[in-house]
């Protein structure tokens, strides 16, 4: 049996851009893990090591139920390594592409979960910013608890690739001020969970494109279209106006927090979740920096990988808004999917 560090490895779960996944087990206590191996290419600046080793020690005491726990991180001739806790289950990407799209009220658990893991994150001191919120990022049991994953690490791979020719960053899933490398902050993660809302309602990203140029400009300036009849239709009251609200292309058009996206879902979600049914099983983090094997080539043709200077790891991280104690009566300006979505809710 294969020996990395303290750990005995079981079998390879999964390999994409960013390194392998390993099932493994801890040779002393003998607890089973995921362990993360990084590519020896991108641990060869000295500085980016320590900084991989601190920002993973950071995330080591981000303990909440819906963040994939990390267990300790490590340096192992020269590579960089990551134990994380081993769940069985799928991700969110092997969910819709085995079902296609998700009935509302299993959409808005999965959403409601990631917010309050987002919200959590985001009111660290630095805040934590994801920067990579993705459905390959993003693990469902079987029981329908979720747990998202690989928090932090975009921001040390970003920093890494700084000395290397690796690419940081998926663009199927960045935000309009990520693509501008201008400052990111909390809400550049609420972007990104509307557009993961937006896909797991109508069965596709509201932006889809087989050029990265036209991929890029789409994210940019582009309004979502609407969702599908049906899928509309069956919304709870507001929860239309709450998915377009977090895919504004401004920042200060969007929630101000993750508090204030679950003040919105909440009443509609279970917080344990709601079991699911899938085909396949894979373990936590199916691959580093990309969740799931398949979504690192060409059959995600829409996912290419961008290098962007991020800024700086601003967060919005106020208890509650103005927006969680009363309902904002305004319109959006113009005629955009927000406007017709906020007329629509009007009584």
């Amino acid at each position: 049996m294969e020996r990395i560090g303290e750990y005995l490895v079981r079998r390879l779960v999964g390999e994409g851009g960013m390194g392998k996944v390993y099932e493994a087990e801890e040779r002393l206590s003998k607890r089973r893990v995921a362990l993360k191996v990084l590519r020896p290419e991108l641990a060869r600046s000295e500085d980016g090591r320590r900084l991989f080793l601190n920002e993973m020690t950071i995330l080591a005491h981000l303990d909440h139920p819906n963040i994939v726990r990390s267990l300790a991180c490590t340096e192992v001739d020269g590579q960089l390594v990551m134990a994380l806790e081993y769940l069985e289950g799928h991700t969110l990407r092997e969910l819709l592409t085995q079902r296609g799209r998700l009935d509302w009220a299993e959409a808005l658990s999965i959403a409601n979960q990631v917010a309050s893991a987002l919200a959590v994150a985001h009111r660290q001191e630095p805040p934590i910013i994801h920067r990579d919120l993705k459905p390959e990022n993003i693990m469902v049991l079987p029981t329908g608890k979720v747990k998202v994953m690989d928090f932090g690490i975009a921001k040390v791979l970003e920093a890494l690739s700084r000395t290397t020719t690796q690419s940081v960053g998926t663009l199927q899933y960045m935000s309009p001020e990520q693509i501008d490398a201008v400052g990111v902050d909390a809400r550049s993660d609420l972007y990104c969970l509307g557009l993961i809302l937006y896909e797991m309602l109508a069965g596709a990203p509201p932006f889809e494109s087989a050029s990265p140029r036209e991929l890029l400009n789409l994210q940019c300036t582009a309004q979502p279209p609407e969702l599908p009849e049906d899928a509309r239709r069956a919304l709870p009251r507001g929860i239309e106006r709450l998915l377009y609200e977090l895919l504004e292309k401004s920042p200060d058009d969007r929630p101000g927090s993750a508090l204030d996206v679950l003040h919105d879902i909440e009443p509609f979600a279970p917080a344990d979740g709601i079991p699911v049914s899938a085909t396949r099983s894979s373990g936590a983090g199916a691959a580093p920096g990309s969740g799931d094997p398949a979504s690192d080539g060409a059959s995600r043709r829409s996912q290419d990988r961008v290098s962007s200077d991020r800024g700086s790891d601003r967060g919005s991280t106020e208890p509650r808004s103005p927006r969680a104690s009363a309902p904002r009566v305004e319109t959006p300006r113009g005629d955009s999917p927000a406007r017709r979505a906020a007329e629509r809710d009007v009584p």
